[in-house]
């Protein structure tokens, strides 16, 4: 390598092996989730992903950056650009990233950290050419970034050892940030939304776990004892709370009342709180409601069609960019880019329409001599003709006239 490549990567080194603990989902309660959130905790946006608008958004954002072909590619002779198949990268990226990952999985898993906490940090091993060979996912929390002196950034491994590297061998992948070096995490942005999309799950499953039926007061004109007072409660509850008991007729004697105190699900306006929360978490997330399965107003097919392509280029498009330039960044070396590798996610078959648009499409982009016969049997996935014309150009005649000029 070049001075330029040894300063930016450092000299070529055998790649030690790194061992780090994988952090399991916390199963925690609607409370401590809201506590957690507010207090900030390190956990909190793992914790969020427990509300169903927040899992659904995420997964939709995962899916949609991990389920198109990620292709390392470089310029051809003839100026265009092929796959750079002979590359080792180009298997990490396409097919295994790792020992334990797919593709799909790993990008998938990238997506999950971006969306909920605003980073995800890869450790990345290269052969004695520089070249990126293995992409380990690093767990959250086994990472600490620290910025010492100006324009750089180094990366501790929470591990035994305390080992630091540079970018050379952690690739950080961030959200939008604040601060140029760390990523917003969704509970530092969002806490209060998700707060209140919290204590709407448990007003419902407080309301649904009593039989839907209100909490009330239970009086009389007698004096009661404290134990009076405990063994009446014990009583009523034994006998009205819970789904087993609800709508059982209470026979109240000794001058007992009873009156209601706590609102009822219509009172309170349950179900259109818990639809605007989900709005609410659908538009902080950039996530067209209708993605996640929530219903709208009535709207006639092509508006939703619309809607599904607004979903490609204002969620997924953003968040493609972020990826593919990230990995340029910290994947490639000086002698790549300067042969003009790239990476790209190919999401034309997320745009190809129905059977009808794509054979318009394609009748269109061969009659004007964009596409060839068998470069059109690509797209739709069919078997190449062994032909030679059919990876000719064929312009229409009547547009462009003949081929060939007529003999005289």
């Amino acid at each position: 390598m070049g001075k330029f490549a040894d300063w930016f990567f450092g000299p070529a080194v055998e790649t030690k092996n790194i061992t780090t603990a994988i952090v399991d989902l916390p199963q925690h309660s609607a409370a401590s989730i809201r506590h957690d959130i507010q207090a900030s905790a390190s956990y909190g946006g793992v914790n969020a992903i427990q509300l169903s608008a927040v899992f659904a958004c995420t997964r939709v954002i995962a899916e949609g950056l991990s389920q198109v072909p990620c292709i390392l590619q470089r310029k051809s002779a003839t100026g265009g650009r092929e796959a750079a198949i002979d590359h080792p990268l180009y298997d990490c990226l396409a097919r295994r990233p790792n020992s334990y990952q797919t593709s799909f999985e790993f990008r998938e898993w990238v997506a999950i950290q971006l969306t909920l906490l605003g980073n995800a940090f890869v450790y990345v091993s290269r052969d004695t050419k520089g070249r990126a060979i293995e992409l380990i996912p690093l767990a959250h929390g086994s990472v600490s970034v620290s910025t010492p002196t100006f324009g750089e950034v180094f990366y501790r491994l929470n591990v035994t050892g305390n080992p630091t590297f540079t970018q050379r061998n952690i690739w950080h992948l961030k959200g939008p940030s604040f601060d140029s070096v760390n990523g917003l995490s969704l509970h530092t942005v969002a806490s209060r939304a998700i707060g209140l999309a919290s204590d709407l799950e448990t007003f419902g499953s407080s309301l649904f776990r009593n039989g839907a039926t209100p909490s009330g007061l239970l009086s009389t004109d007698k004096m009661l004892t404290p134990e009076q007072h405990a063994q009446l409660a014990d009583a009523w509850n034994a006998q009205q709370a819970g789904l087993a008991n609800a709508h059982k007729t209470a026979v109240m004697g000794g001058g007992l009342k009873f009156e209601a105190l706590t609102t009822n699900a219509d009172d309170a306006q349950f179900i259109e709180a818990r639809r605007y929360q989900t709005e609410e978490i659908c538009r902080i997330m950039r996530v067209d409601p209708i993605m996640v399965m929530q219903a709208t107003d009535s709207a006639a097919y092509a508006s939703i069609e619309q809607r599904f392509l607004a979903h490609q280029t204002h969620t997924l498009n953003p968040w493609y960019a972020r990826f593919e330039q990230s990995a340029e960044a910290a994947l490639l070396t000086p002698q790549d880019i300067a042969q003009g590798y790239r990476v790209f996610l190919d999401s034309r078959e997320m745009t190809r329409g129905n059977s009808t648009d794509r054979a318009t499409y394609l009748q269109i982009m061969k009659q004007n001599g964009f596409i060839t016969t068998n470069e059109g049997r690509d797209f739709e996935g069919l078997d190449r003709f062994t032909d030679p014309a059919s990876d000719k150009p064929t312009p229409a005649a009547n547009l462009y006239g003949p081929a060939t000029p007529p003999v005289a």
